[in-house]
């Protein structure tokens, strides 16, 4: 850890994976990376169990969310190990953000993927969602956790309070171009 706080000092002292509310990036986003306007940037460091950590941002803004994935690797048709993953996670996370206030865990109507050896495929296909949120007022300018559970493994966003500006400077850019 002392080396890497050496080599990066500004990451290791931040919030969520190093990252901070308005932090600025600089130089091109990785091969271009845009989703809906805003800038995709892969973390320089490397955190265990997380395969992808990265941040979206605007040149206006800085950093404005971090997200990070969790592969895992053991897939099984019922979804165990993948909900108690999720659940995991947000245990750890509740000991220093607080209680996750909202838990989703629902199958969409009219599904026909509704037994329980179908719950991983339903995850895939977009016809259910396990998703847990926290929105109290958090520490370090966040503004939402979220912890998702994909086909492929979790998904953890922080959203930083200035997001809504992010999303704003992002439509104005995109809007600029027509």
């Amino acid at each position: 850890m002392l080396l890497v706080a050496a080599v990066a000092p500004a990451l290791v002292l931040a919030g969520p994976f190093g990252y901070e509310k308005g932090q600025v990036i600089s130089g091109e986003p990785d091969g271009q990376m845009e989703v809906n306007g805003l800038f995709y940037q892969y973390s320089p460091l490397e955190f265990a169990g997380w395969e992808w950590v990265g941040a979206y941002y605007t040149p206006q803004t800085g950093v404005c969310m971090v997200r990070s994935t969790k592969l895992l690797s053991n897939y099984d048709a019922s979804g165990e190990q993948h909900r108690l993953a999720a659940d995991n996670l947000v245990e750890t996370l509740t000991k220093k953000y607080g209680a996750f206030e909202k838990k989703f865990d629902y199958l969409l109507p009219g599904s026909v993927l509704d037994e329980p050896s179908d719950w991983l495929t339903a995850i895939s296909r977009g016809e259910r969602k396990y998703e847990y949120y926290n929105m109290d007022p958090l520490e370090d300018d966040l503004k939402r956790i979220n912890v998702s559970v994909e086909h492929f493994g979790l998904i953890l966003n922080y959203r930083f309070n200035n997001f809504d500006a992010c999303e704003e400077a992002a439509s104005k850019a995109a809007l600029s171009d027509l």
